[in-house]
């Protein structure tokens, strides 16, 4: 792990000036830097600056060489790692030619909104509109040789899958918070966030509208004083909750937590979770990790919110599993429940598909698959959604 250092106070003066310029001009980014408090460090190893997914760290020679606007633009730079979730996306791959392919990606976004990057920073017109993966597979071999970069350092080793999951989902969060602070600010996000934001982090369904038939309705929409809208506090603005018409009494969803599904999967169910929480305002909603046995439940009640929720399923042990697959026994577990004061109007069940589905139930059961239809069929029974 890279240590700190303290650096000389002209050092931490330079710092400052480019995090107030941040400010001043890019909402997004320097609520996110902020977050991530960035500061230096006098490991010689790293001679430009890096980011483990949850901080930044400088070399205070190399920051303090640069123009201000270049300053601004190595902070972008970092912030977009974690925007990204580069630390936790790369896997078995290539580590510098992984961060190889992830500064081309990040460098074309900075140009493009008129960034100024330090010299030697990677910018290749030919990768324009990739992803980090594709990038990273039509790197010329041996590339990774070429260059002496600032790299990802990994923070999560040692961890348990369960506490790498809540540090991704932790770091996730926080993308999330800076993203709401610039929509409510009305600054436009960079197309490449943007995109980032709604085609990984965002509910793909409709879910007020594919679970209607199960709402409740209300004679009219209730502003609720007693359960502040928290999706606002970020900003330290409390406003009332609003419950609009048409609610949830109560929704179990199964979430398959076995072995076969993957971190991305397990991102996917979460964001289609807060989707749910935020259109159909469930008063009670019931989270079920399942592999082959159910492990601990996550209650939400009194019309919870979609960063309670969130807090909830980031906890270090929350999503147990990495067994095998058996989704009927959390669908046993619902039906020998005697713990629910209201049952549940429908239950959803989260998974890739390949899961036994048993027998038929007397509620109505939505299966939310990942895999496509062509490699899973659907089930025999209950209703299906694809959220691949």
């Amino acid at each position: 792990m890279l240590t700190l250092t303290a650096p000389p106070p002209d050092a931490i003066r330079t710092l400052a000036d480019a995090m107030v310029r941040l400010t001043r001009t890019d909402v997004f980014f320097s609520t996110l830097a902020f977050a991530l408090n960035p500061q230096f460090t006098d490991d010689p190893t790293m001679t430009t600056a890096c980011t483990d997914g949850v901080r930044v760290l400088l070399n205070p020679q190399f920051f303090t060489r640069l123009s201000v606007s270049e300053q601004v633009a190595l902070l972008k730079h970092e912030v977009m790692h974690v925007a990204f979730e580069h630390v936790f996306r790369r896997g078995d791959r290539h580590p510098k030619r992984w961060n190889i392919a992830c500064d081309y990606v990040i460098n074309l976004i900075i140009k493009q909104e008129g960034g100024a990057l330090p010299g030697g920073g990677l910018c290749d017109e030919q990768y324009e509109g990739l992803i980090e993966e594709e990038v990273y597979e039509r790197l010329p071999e041996g590339i990774e040789d070429r260059f002496d970069l600032g790299d990802l350092r990994e923070s999560e080793d040692g961890l348990s899958p369960e506490e790498r999951a809540a540090l991704r989902a932790s770091v996730r969060e926080r993308v999330l918070q800076a993203a709401q602070v610039a929509r409510m600010t009305q600054e436009n996000l960079p197309a490449g966030i943007e995109r980032y934001l709604n085609e990984i982090l965002q509910p793909q369904q409709d879910w007020h509208e594919l679970l209607a038939e199960y709402l409740t309705a209300q004679e009219k929409s209730d502003y609720d004083w007693m359960h502040p809208n928290r999706r606002n506090s970020v900003l330290q603005v409390y406003l009332p909750a609003i419950h609009q018409i048409g609610a949830l009494e109560h929704i179990a969803i199964v979430i398959d937590t076995s072995g076969s599904i993957s971190e991305e999967e397990l991102l996917r169910f979460t964001g289609e979770i807060l989707g749910i929480v935020d259109v159909c305002f469930p008063r009670t909603i019931t989270i079920i990790p399942c592999d082959a046995e159910v492990y601990e439940p996550l209650v939400f009640d009194l019309v919870p919110q979609s960063d309670e929720v969130m807090d909830g399923l980031q906890r270090s042990g929350a999503l147990k599993g990495g067994g095998g697959t058996d989704m009927p026994v959390a669908l046993d577990w619902i039906d020998n429940n005697q713990r629910f004061d209201v049952p549940p109007a429908v239950v959803l069940v989260m998974t890739d598909g390949d899961t036994p589905y048993g027998d038929e139930r007397p509620y109505p059961v939505i299966w939310c698959i990942t895999s496509s239809e062509g490699n899973v069929p659907d089930p025999p029974w209950g209703r299906t959604v694809r959220i691949a």
